[in-house]
Parts: structure tokens; sequence; C-alpha cells
């Protein structure tokens, strides 16, 4: 009898001394090396603008061939490669995001298929992109382009905190937006809300608020804006799986002559698959 109770003794022993999974999540987006990313976006806008006011300022623009109101409608497909390098003695690792195909509602590709932005990553960090590579985009492109794809990967950059279902942070991200001659401060507030975790998988729900601020004294401009959207996140793997978001902007400026309206829904998703290099 007293090796079954020796042996139960020490089974007790082992499951007091484990430390218990700790609950809930850190939302935390992690690169590793010697690995490639499929990534493949859809981005769709439509923008209405609609102008009243005095007779002659409609003649005006009519004489402009500007239509009222005036409709514009933007959607693309890109699917790209982010190819991570060897970590070396610092930790640190390149990180080259490809474009690998693009398709866009007018045929009009921004951005030619080919076209490679070249980064680091350091430890955990995000990546720092730093040259784009291209035998047909202008210097001006080239820095746009490097701008657009910093900023895609620093709206994944989170506080560190380790959330339960129903808890929620908020992250304040500023921008400016240039029209008729000014500028609009912009700070889009997003709130992240943990709904579930099943199967090493968070789901969360986004919200969007829009301030919008112009830097000088204008009492003729007003703006709101709205957004709603999901995030998948793979606890494993550190990992961003599926991430989409609607947002609906309202925008009203007064001039001497004339005033526009101007209504934007802005349609965002993006999917990320990790495979070996």
């Amino acid at each position: 009898m007293k090796k079954p109770i020796a042996i139960l003794f020490l089974i007790t022993l082992f499951s007091c001394s484990t430390p218990p999974k700790p609950e809930g999540v850190i939302l935390k987006v992690q690169y590793q090396p010697e690995k490639t990313y499929h990534i493949s976006t859809i981005r769709g806008t439509e923008t209405v603008i609609t102008y009243s006011g005095q007779e002659i300022a409609m003649r005006k623009l009519k004489s402009m061939r500007v239509k009222n109101p005036t409709i514009s409608k933007v959607r693309t497909k890109t699917d790209a490669e982010l190819v991570t390098g060897k970590s070396s003695a610092d930790s640190s690792f390149q990180a080259n995001l490809t474009y690998k195909k693009i398709m866009s509602l007018d045929g009009n590709n921004e951005i030619p298929e080919g076209t490679v932005v070249q980064g680091e990553i350091k430890g955990e960090e995000l990546p720092a992109f730093n040259k784009v590579v291209s035998n047909t985009l202008s210097i001006d492109q080239r820095i746009q382009l490097l701008q657009t794809v910093q900023n895609t990967f620093e709206q994944f950059k989170f506080p560190e905190q380790r959330l339960k279902i129903g808890d929620q942070f908020s992250v304040d991200r500023p921008t400016l937006m240039a029209m008729e001659s000014s500028t609009i401060d912009i700070v889009v507030t997003t709130t992240y809300t943990l709904l579930s975790i099943k199967n090493d998988i968070a789901q969360f729900e986004l919200s969007q608020s829009y301030l919008m601020t112009p830097k000088t004294m204008d009492n003729s401009f007003t703006g709101t804006g709205s957004g709603k959207g999901q995030l998948s996140y793979d606890i494993a793997n550190f990992l961003i799986t599926d991430y989409s978001i609607k947002t609906e902007l309202e925008m009203n400026k007064k001039l001497d002559y004339y005033e526009f309206d101007l209504k934007t829904v802005n349609e965002f998703s993006q999917t990320t698959q990790m495979g070996k290099q």
C-alpha cells in the first residue's frame, strides 16, 4: 500500500507546483524570424460630394465640369508577402514586404506588382520599414508608400495589458487632413472589446469615433465619423489573422459663395496566414 500512496503524493505535489494558465489574453502582434506571412487586403471607398450655394458659384462649378453630386468609388484587392530573415546576435532580422498581385475596380494599380518595401524587426517590436524598391515609382510615390505601409503596421501596436472576457481598451491615433487651403486635426479613437477566447483564438469587437478640429479657428467646418469592426487574434502565433472595419465620415465646409457636404464610406479588411519560408 505504501507504493500507491507515494505515487499519489507525487502526482498531488506536481499538480500543486504547476502554475495555472493565466486567464485572458494580451493583444500583442509579434512577427517571427524565417517565416512567410501571406497578407490579403481589400480596401473600398465610396465618396459623395454635394455642392450648394449662390447661382454664380453653381455656374462656375458647372463650367469646370464638376458634377453635382460628385460620386467616386475605389476598390482594391492586394495580395502581398512579408518575408522575415534569420535572427542576428542582437535579435534583429530583415522584413521585406512584396506586392504580389493587385486588382482595382478601375484597372489602375497605384502600386506596381513586384514592388518591395524593405525593413527590419528588432526583437518583439513591429517592423520598421525604411526603403521602397521599385523601377517605376517616383521618389514622392515611394515616400508616400513607405509612410502608408508603416502606418498600416503601427495600427497594430497596442498597450500590453492582460484582458479578460468583456474587458476593453482604447487607442488614440492622430492624423491630419488637408481641405480647401486649411488643415483638419483628426483624432481617431478605436475601442477594442474582448468578446471570446476559443481554441486559442481571441475575438474582439471594434468601435471607432472621430474628433475633427480645424488647426485655425474655423466655424465654417463641421465633421463627424464612426466605425465598427472585428478582429481575430491567434494567441499562440501572436498574429492578427482577420481584421475588418467599416467607417462612415460626414463633413461640411462653408465657403464665400457655396458650401459642400462630403460623405464617405471606407471599408478595410485584411487576412494574414503564416507559413515557413
